[in-house]
């Protein structure tokens, strides 16, 4: 970690982290580990979810039902510049939004429909495979009127890289273990049919095609 972190905002980090650890569930996951990540990068939001190179994404929503989430993940991550990225090569990364732009972001169909509207500004994501069609990923969002992110903040997430991993990975394992009724039977009450889907398909560790 950067010596020149706080040692408040480093005992923030890490008892978030530890805290997202002993996590009973996924949203209760996202919540500890998103605050700790979002005072780790001073972000004005931060999400986890899962890329899929099979089926839809998925977004954790960590304080009830995010619109934001369940447009993107209904259709628009296809756009996003990150997913591409990860649909593209089988290598983790983490990058900023500045990395991975062609042209003029603002006049993407994206941008209009969704990271504008959104009120976003700036981004870093962090995409890591869990396995052979799975990966973690993070995002750290800053919105109008804040500062972009800088190689500093950068450099603070690629520090942070090893412990986002694990978290990324016992979220996986949350998702594909939690109580396999509420994630496909029980948790219908709780999840669409899109999300259900996506949660049986992550219990299975299987091939929505098979």
């Amino acid at each position: 970690m950067q010596s020149n972190i706080s040692l408040d905002r480093f005992g923030h980090w890490s008892g978030g982290v530890a805290a997202a650890a002993m996590a009973a569930t996924p949203e209760e996951l996202s919540a500890r580990f998103t605050a700790a990540a979002s005072g780790l990068l001073g972000s004005d939001r931060a999400y986890v979810g899962f890329y899929r190179r099979d089926i839809t994404s998925l977004t954790i929503d960590d304080a009830g039902p995010d619109r934001w989430n369940r447009d993107y993940d209904a259709r628009l991550y296809r756009q996003d510049p990150f997913f591409q990225r990860f649909a593209s090569t089988r290598q983790d990364f983490l990058l900023p939004l500045s990395a991975l732009r062609n042209g003029d972001f603002q006049r993407t169909p994206y941008y209009r429909e969704f990271f504008g509207p959104s009120d976003s500004f700036d981004e870093i994501t962090g995409v890591f495979n869990l396995d052979g069609l799975t990966a973690g990923y993070v995002t750290f969002l800053r919105r109008n009127g804040a500062p972009a992110f800088g190689d500093q903040d950068l450099e603070m997430a690629c520090a942070a890289s090893s412990a986002t991993r694990l978290i990324l990975q016992r979220l996986l394992h949350l998702c594909r273990s939690r109580d396999k009724g509420a994630a496909i039977g029980d948790g219908r009450s709780r999840l669409s049919r899109r999300e259900a889907e996506v949660a049986r398909h992550l219990v299975e560790g299987g091939n929505a095609k098979t």
